[in-house]
C-alpha cells in the first residue's frame, strides 16, 4: 500500500486480528478511545458469529454516552433504521423524496407463488436482479437474471439458503458499477467505487503477471487481504469474450477488467472517488439520507453507468461500514472516524496517536461466553520510556517467563517478552522512566531455584515515541524438548486432525440437515399457500357441487 493509501495515524496501530468489516467499528472506537473517551464493548448476541451485529460498543464522557453497531450510533432511531433497512419501504421513502431507484415491484410469499412472481418479472423485461427485502451485506442477491427460467433457479436458491418472506424484483442497472457514498446529514464525507477483479497494464507485463503482481498489493492491504483474483475458466472465458486473453500485455495505464461487474461481489477492488465524483450523484446520496427522518448517518449504495454518467440509488446502509473508505484499494484514504466522532462529540480531541488496543482479547472473551461486557483500559496519560535488552541465560523456562510477566505488569509496562530458546530472550517493554529501570534491575537480578541469567545486553532508556498496544505480550518458544516428546507431539496432533475432520464432516452434514429441513418447510409453506389461495377462486367454489357427489359416491 502507497502512503495514500493509509492514514498516518493507523500505521502499525492496527491488530492483526482486526480485518475485512472489523476495521469499520475498530477504527471508530479506536479514534474515540484516543481521545480519551471511555470504551466499553458488550456481547448483545451471545454465541453469535458476526462481531459487527453481534459485539457493540459504547463510546462517553463526562456528558454524553453512545452506543455503536459498526459505524451507526444512538443519534439513528430506530424506527429509522427499521424503515431504511427494509429496502421495498426504503424505496418508497427515496422516491417520495424525488431520489432515482430502479423500477422495482415486491411480493410477499405468502400472497403470491413462484410462478405469479416470475410472470410479474417476466412482464418488466430482463435483465433483473432479485434480493430479500431485509437482508444486508449482499446477502440473497442475485444480479443479471436474463431469463424466466433463470428468475424462478434464482428464486428458489435465495428461498433454499435464506429466510424470506419478501422479496424484491428491480430492473437491472445495465453496465453500472456499485459506489458507496458515506454521508453525515447534509455532507457527503467520502465516495468509494467497487470495480470488480482487475489490472492495471504498464506496457511490458502480460496479464497473468500483473496479476501476481495485484494479488501482493491486494494481500498487503488489511480491507482487501481476502480478495485476491484467482485464475479460472469463467475469467478466461469472460476475457475471450473481449478477444483478450491471459497472455496479452496492455498498455501504460490501462484498466483490464477480468470479471463481469455485479459478479463476484465479495472480490472487488475499492477506488476513492470523493473529489472526483459529479456533484449530482453527491446531491442524490444526501437526498437519500434525508428522504428518512431520524437518519443522520450512513453508507448510500448506487449504480451509475459510467459512460452515461447516469445513476440510481439502490440501497441505505445504516451501519455504515467504512473500511473502504480508511483502507481504500486504490486512491487517499479519508478519515472517516474523525469525522464521526466529532459529529456524535464535537469537543473531544485527539489525545494519543501511540497507543492501541488489541481487539482480540475481547472477541475470544465473548464468544466463548466468559463475559458479556469489557472496559478497554485508557492509555497511559504522561511521557513513556522504552528499553530493549537481550537476554542470555539458563533454564528460562514458562515458569521464568511467568515470573517475568507478573514483574513487568506490577510496573505497568506494556510491549512484549520473546522466548526465542530456553537460553534467550529479546524484551522491549515501554513505561515510565522509573518503572522500565526498576524492571531492568529485576531482569538482571532474576535468578531462581534452576534459571541462571548470564549477561543482560540493554539500550539505553530513551523517550518512546513509536506506536503499541496498551497491553504485554509473552511469546514462548514452542519448540519440542526431546526425540520422545516430538513423537508424542506427532501422535497427538495426528488424534488431533483426525477429531478436527470428523468434526468437520459432522458441522456440513448439519448445514445440509438444516438446509434440507428448511427448504421442506418452504416447500410446506408454499404448497399450503397454493391451496388456500385456491379455495378462495371462484372455480374452486364452483367445483363444489361437483366434489359433493363424489364424496357421496365414495361412501
Amino acid at each position: 500500500m502507497t502512503n495514500k493509501n493509509q492514514l498516518p495515524h493507523l500505521k502499525n496501530a492496527l491488530p492483526k486480528d482486526v480485518y475485512n468489516y472489523q476495521i469499520s467499528f475498530y477504527t471508530v472506537a479506536l479514534e474515540g478511545w484516543r481521545r480519551g473517551l471511555k470504551l466499553k464493548y458488550y456481547n448483545s448476541k451471545r454465541g453469535g458469529r458476526v462481531p459487527s451485529t453481534s459485539i457493540t460498543y459504547s463510546l462517553s464522557d463526562d456528558n454524553d454516552m453512545h452506543r455503536f453497531v459498526c459505524a451507526r450510533g444512538t443519534k439513528s432511531s430506530k424506527e429509522a433504521v427499521s424503515k431504511a433497512e427494509n429496502k421495498s419501504t426504503a424505496y418508497e421513502y427515496m422516491k417520495k423524496n424525488g431520489v432515482p431507484i430502479p423500477e422495482s415491484q415486491t411480493f410477499k410469499l405468502a400472497d403470491y407463488s413462484i410462478d405469479e412472481i416470475c410472470e410479474a418479472g417476466d412482464s418488466m423485461g430482463y435483465p433483473l436482479v432479485i434480493k430479500p427485502t431485509d437482508k444486508g451485506g449482499g446477502r440473497g442477491v442475485v444480479t443479471h437474471i436474463t431469463s424466466k427460467k433463470m428468475l424462478k433457479e434464482s428464486i428458489l436458491k435465495v428461498l433454499d439458503e435464506f429466510d424470506v418472506n419478501t422479496l424484491l424484483i428491480e430492473k437491472y442497472f445495465e453496465n453500472g458499477v456499485d459506489f458507496r457514498f458515506y454521508v453525515i446529514e447534509d455532507e457527503v464525507i467520502a465516495v468509494t467505487k467497487s470495480y470488480s477483479s482487475n489490472v492495471i497494464g504498464d506496457g511490458e507485463r502480460t496479464i497473468r503477471k500483473l496479476i501476481e503482481l495485484r494479488n501482493i498489493d491486494i494481500k498487503n492491504n488489511v480491507a482487501t487481504k481476502n480478495r485476491t483474483i484467482n485464475i479460472d475458466d469463467e475469467m478466461i472465458d469472460f476475457l475471450k469474450e473481449k478477444n483478450i486473453s491471459l497472455d496479452d500485455i496492455p498498455e501504460q495505464g490501462e484498466r483490464v477488467f477480468l470479471r463481469k461487474h455485479g459478479t463476484h461481489l465479495g472480490k472487488r477492488l475499492s477506488v476513492e472517488c470523493t473529489d472526483t465524483i459529479d456533484p449530482k450523484f453527491k446531491k442524490y446520496a444526501v437526498d437519500a439520507l434525508n428522504s428518512i427522518p431520524g437518519l443522520p448517518t450512513g453508507s448510500i449504495d448506487m449504480i451509475i453507468n459510467e459512460e452515461k454518467n447516469d445513476g440510481v440509488v439502490n440501497e441505505i446502509n445504516t451501519k455504515g461500514e467504512i473500511m473502504m473508505h480508511v483502507f481504500p484499494f486504490e486512491g487517499k484514504a479519508i478519515d472517516v472516524p474523525k469525522k464521526l466522532i466529532d459529529y456524535y462529540f464535537p469537543s473531544s480531541k485527539k489525545i494519543n496517536d501511540n497507543f492501541y488496543f488489541e481487539y482480540k482479547p475481547v472477541k475470544d472473551a465473548f464468544m466463548s461466553g466468559y463475559a458479556d461486557e469489557m472496559t478497554i483500559p485508557m492509555y497511559p496519560d504522561k511521557q513513556q520510556y522504552k528499553i530493549q535488552m537481550k537476554v542470555k541465560g539458563k533454564n528460562l523456562t514458562s515458569a521464568y517467563l511467568r515470573r517475568l510477566k507478573k514483574a513487568a505488569a506490577k510496573n505497568h509496562l506494556k510491549g512484549f517478552i520473546k522466548a526465542e530458546s530456553r537460553e534467550a530472550l529479546e524484551i522491549n517493554v515501554i513505561g515510565s522512566k522509573s518503572k522500565v529501570s526498576d524492571f531492568k534491575k529485576y531482569v538482571e537480578n532474576s535468578d531462581g531455584k534452576k534459571s541462571k541469567i548470564y549477561n543482560v545486553d540493554a539500550s539505553e532508556i530513551s523517550v518512546f515515541e513509536g506506536v503499541s498496544t496498551i497491553g504485554l505480550e509473552v511469546l514462548e518458544n514452542d519448540k519440542p524438548k526431546a526425540s520422545n516428546n516430538r513423537r508424542q507431539t506427532n501422535n497427538t496432533v495426528s488424534v488431533n486432525k483426525k477429531i478436527d475432520e470428523l468434526e468437520a464432516k459432522i458441522q456440513e452434514m448439519s448445514k445440509e440437515y438444516e438446509a434440507e429441513k428448511k427448504r421442506l418447510i418452504k416447500d410446506k409453506e408454499s404448497a399450503e399457500a397454493e391451496y388456500n389461495k385456491m379455495r378462495k377462486s371462484t372455480s374452486w367454489r364452483l367445483t363444489r357441487p361437483i366434489r359433493r357427489v363424489k364424496e357421496i359416491i365414495k361412501k
